[in-house]
């Protein structure tokens, strides 16, 4: 009769078990007014821990815009010397403006522990994943180009030039989509659903047997 398991016949998993996940590093991306800035607002609202890695830009700051909190607003001058002294993970020209990721707003926090979500371009997460290939790359995608004209309509703040550019460029940039790791399509009115997907992908990532290792 088995006299039951003692001490010594168990394997000593414990450390391995109990080791915590590294963090991620998570891209998200997609085209301009896809709701990438109101799908992290909702995910820091329920609750999910992350830093987000604010983007330095050369554009103009819109009213309703704070330095620090949504872009580090830079003049063409210091956005040149941050790329001279290689501060930046990433940058490109958009719309005909600066825009790049600072590197202390990544590797800091990746240091701490701590996921980093980045929202860069469709032409900055592809420089990012082509150095830090382990990032975790999200496509947030409109339900169609139709509904995706009409978000940028009602936000009013481009003239009709620039906006028929930004649609140009939306269009362009969905041919991207395969590039990414996983999608998520941002349907109108249920952006409740659509952080409840990016956090469900971010949790499995936390359980996957060989981590993604970010290296620093």
């Amino acid at each position: 009769m088995n006299a039951g398991l003692q001490d010594t016949d168990v394997p000593e998993m414990t450390a391995y078990v109990l080791r915590p996940p590294p963090p991620l590093l998570v891209v998200l991306s997609g085209p301009s007014g896809v709701g990438k800035d109101v799908t992290l607002t909702h995910m820091r609202e329920r609750g999910y821990p992350f830093h987000y890695a604010v983007t330095a830009t050369t554009r103009p700051r819109r009213p309703t815009e704070v330095d620090g909190r949504d872009y580090h607003f830079k003049t063409v001058a210091e956005f040149e010397w941050m790329l001279c002294h290689g501060a930046l993970i990433e940058s490109a020209v958009v719309y005909g403006n600066y825009y790049g990721i600072p590197k202390s707003e990544v590797t800091a926090y990746l240091a701490q522990g701590e996921d980093v979500i980045v929202k860069p371009d469709v032409q900055g997460a592809a420089t990012i994943k082509r150095q830090m290939p382990q990032a975790v790359a999200i496509f947030l995608a409109p339900p169609s180009l139709a509904e995706q004209a009409d978000r940028l309509r009602r936000r009013k703040t481009e003239d009709p030039a620039a906006l028929a550019l930004r649609l140009r460029i939306a269009g362009e940039e969905m041919h991207a989509l395969s590039d990414f790791d996983y999608v998520v399509v941002n349907h109108t009115g249920k952006l409740d659903h659509t952080v409840q997907q990016i956090i469900a992908i971010l949790t499995a990532e936390k359980c996957r047997v060989h981590p993604r290792q970010i290296p620093l």
